[in-house]
């Protein structure tokens, strides 16, 4: 079995256990117990040796799936068939030796241990379950009060706007409450980990959808690593978006270009590169360069970068290329 299906198999059983004690769980115990005693009967011959062996599948479903009484009723009851059946005197509840007396004690000290261990794993499990979706539910509230603030912030500016003349000035408010917005607005939409239960690169196209709107682009992705923390995707995100609001700006809606590009690869050295590209004139051709790579944008987007890990680098054309190289951090 690989880690992955390990994985799997512990992320479920929360879920397995919730039916503990109930009808159903019970007529599966029954089952397995019957199962077992019916192989233990078809396979003696063969089993003489290991006496035992057949009823501990059914011990420790009995443990797992209706509790520890019912895993200790499942011994006790393997213990008498085994006894009367397969202990000589046959057919019989005499220890007829001490023999008998070790392989049937044995046998209790065993399963009692298994039921034990079962009993503490899935107590263990629910506990863990429990703290999970406590701490999963006071994150989502730190969120959604984080992306309320920056909402706050943004309507703050624009409240600005009344006592401010300077065309300029509103400009710059303007973009600036603009971009909050949308982080917050993508903050209370993507900082959750369901968002992500497909991977990266679908929530990335919606993304580069809504940011692009009705103007018609080509975007193509290449997206060829996972395994990123919730932190890391969630930054790549932002950084994406502001690149694609800004291309939208510059690149789209003037019509000076229609492809998007964005790849995210994970190098020889250990760390994931991202390119994000269009085709458009790039800094160069927009007769303001130096003001482009110090804009409010770029701003923004060195501060993702360095919430990554990363430094971003401004790649020679054609067009506006950006590159990020990110720290692996599973």
């Amino acid at each position: 079995m690989t880690q992955k299906q390990n994985e799997f198999w512990v992320v479920q059983l929360p879920e397995i256990t919730k039916w503990r004690g109930s009808l159903r769980a019970w007529a599966l115990c029954g089952l397995i117990f019957l199962a077992c005693a019916a192989i233990r009967f078809s396979l003696s011959w063969w089993l003489t040796p290991v006496l035992f062996l057949t009823f501990f599948p059914a011990i420790m479903a009995g443990a797992l799936f209706c509790g520890w009484v019912a895993g200790f009723a499942v011994l006790v009851l393997s213990t008498l068939v085994a006894w009367y059946f397969f202990l000589p005197p046959y057919h019989s509840f005499v220890i007829s030796d001490a023999e008998t007396f070790i392989q049937l004690l044995g046998f209790l000290l065993v399963g009692m241990f298994g039921v034990a261990l079962i009993a503490a794993l899935v107590e263990l499990v629910q506990r863990l379950d429990a703290a999970a979706r406590l701490q999963e539910g006071l994150f989502r509230e730190l969120q959604h009060r984080t992306a309320n603030n920056m909402q706050i912030v943004a309507a703050m500016l624009h409240l600005t706007r009344d006592e401010v003349a300077d065309e300029a000035a509103l400009e710059v408010l303007d973009r600036a409450a603009a971009r909050i917005s949308s982080m917050a607005q993508l903050h209370r939409r993507l900082y959750s980990q369901e968002a992500y239960e497909r991977g990266l690169e679908p929530i990335l196209r919606d993304v580069l959808r809504e940011s692009f709107g009705d103007v018609p682009v080509d975007v193509r992705l290449d997206v060829e690593v996972e395994g990123l923390s919730l932190d890391q995707m969630m930054s790549i995100l932002l950084l994406v978006n502001e690149a694609a609001m800004n291309a939208a700006k510059h690149v789209f809606r003037p019509r000076q270009g229609g492809h998007f590009e964005v790849s995210l690869a994970e190098p020889a050295n250990g760390q994931v590169r991202l390119v994000i590209r269009d085709d458009g004139p790039g800094f160069a051709g927009t007769g303001e360069a130096e003001d482009s790579r110090t804009s409010l944008g770029m701003t923004i987007m060195r501060a993702f970068a360095g919430q990554l890990g990363g430094t971003l680098q401004v790649l020679e054309g054609p067009g506006t290329g950006l590159l990020v190289d990110i720290p692996l951090r599973r």
